[in-house]
């Protein structure tokens, strides 16, 4: 994710990667260099930001690759994936949308994420050592202890999953899945809000509109959805 302090010696070793961050700034019109350097971390961690400082940092790192290996190492390459705004990553990498055109949808989507989280306190957690269906019995306990709403968001693999819900609910979940449910760890994430839950729905109508203003072609390689993955 992201940090103060990312992508600062990519761009002085890489200059194809120096060359997508001023482009970034283009698009975007601030310069998005500087804050993944220098910070700071609130402003950072604010999805407004740290959505188009991942993107660009994650094709950045490709440059990386095309230097140290050449594009032959790209072109192996046989399929995409990227969990959530990886997707978008993804989705450049294959093909199916321009650098810039991917750069101006997440520039939306995290602004209207952003606007979303603030709308309404919430947040993630990552939890550790539980099977799905303990899982839930953490999230309905804890929204029957706070009243909010919180739920399953990520299947990240088995025995890792993150939650997402209303702030109250989540410190329910970090409080009790470890002494009442045996969970190895939970791990708040930093993260604006209940991301890949309802609490984003207000974030969709921009969304959408954003994408329906791309060209989005065939990709070259497959691409998985983070929905059927």
């Amino acid at each position: 994710a992201q940090y103060v302090g990312m992508a600062g010696q990519l761009v002085q070793d890489v200059p194809k990667a120096k060359e997508l961050f001023d482009k970034a700034a283009d698009v975007l019109g601030y310069d998005l260099l500087k804050i993944c350097v220098e910070g700071p971390k609130e402003k950072l961690d604010s999805t407004a930001y740290s959505q188009p400082a991942i993107y660009v940092s994650s094709l950045a790192a490709v440059e990386r690759l095309r230097q140290d290996a050449g594009d032959e190492a790209i072109d192996k390459a046989t399929v995409a994936a990227g969990l959530s705004l990886g997707e978008y990553t993804a989705l450049c990498f294959a093909g199916a949308i321009s650098f810039e055109d991917g750069l101006k949808v997440v520039k939306v989507r995290g602004e209207a994420m952003q606007a979303a989280s603030e709308a309404q306190e919430s947040g993630m957690v990552s939890i550790i050592g539980l099977d799905v269906d303990v899982i839930k019995q953490v999230c309905e306990k804890a929204s029957e202890m706070t009243g909010s709403k919180i739920q399953i968001a990520n299947y990240l693999c088995p025995g890792n999953y993150a939650v997402s819900g209303a702030k109250d609910a989540c410190a329910k979940v970090a409080e009790i899945a470890k002494p009442e449910f045996k969970a190895r760890m939970t791990v708040p994430l930093a993260v604006a809000g209940a991301f890949h839950t309802d609490f984003m729905q207000p974030a969709v109508p921009a969304l959408e509109k954003a994408l329906s203003e791309i060209e989005i072609k065939k990709p070259r390689i497959p691409v998985i959805s983070n929905v059927d993955a």
